[in-house]
């Protein structure tokens, strides 16, 4: 596991979170956070799905893909939790269904601050500051963690395959 804090520009930032935080910015209901019907549900942005561009919105990822080693892209996805009076965690899940000889990446990058996190199944646990990006092995378990003392905790997620070095 890497976390990266300040992964962007002061620029490439403020530009990415004010178009994801604008109130015009496409989300759309998602009953499960997990897996469907797990008894949670957030909002989110589909960028790129088995690999294919299906969102308009697609470019505002190149700054973060540009500092990722990435091969192929199999999922980018934005994800936006509301407030909660407690920490709430989503069930334990891993991005993308790969048989277990695949190496492939998972990236989750913060776009705001607030006291939610990305919890591992290996209990650590990244807590979500704006500008900050975590890459783990995406067979790794985790789940999201809702925020308490904000409106809303935004994050994008990046399943990938690396290039080979």
């Amino acid at each position: 596991m890497k976390v990266i804090d300040d992964l962007l520009s002061e620029k490439e930032f403020k530009s990415i979170q004010k178009i994801i935080e604008d109130k015009n910015f496409p989300w759309y209901f998602v009953d499960g956070k997990s897996y469907a019907g797990d008894g949670s549900y957030q909002m989110s942005h589909t960028f790129v799905e088995l690999g294919k561009v299906i969102s308009k919105m697609y470019k505002i990822n190149y700054p973060v893909l540009s500092k990722l080693n990435v091969h192929k892209i199999l999922r980018i996805k934005a994800n936006i939790t509301f407030k909660k009076p407690t920490n709430e965690q989503s069930p334990m899940h891993v991005d993308y269904e790969f048989p277990e000889k695949t190496k492939y990446k998972t990236a989750v990058f913060y776009c705001n601050t607030n006291n939610g996190s990305t919890l591992f199944q290996n209990g650590k646990r990244v807590y979500s500051k704006e500008n900050r990006l975590v890459v783990f092995d995406g067979h790794q378990k985790h789940c999201g963690v809702d925020c308490t003392d904000k409106v809303r905790r935004i994050v994008i997620n990046y399943v990938y395959t690396e290039k080979e070095k």
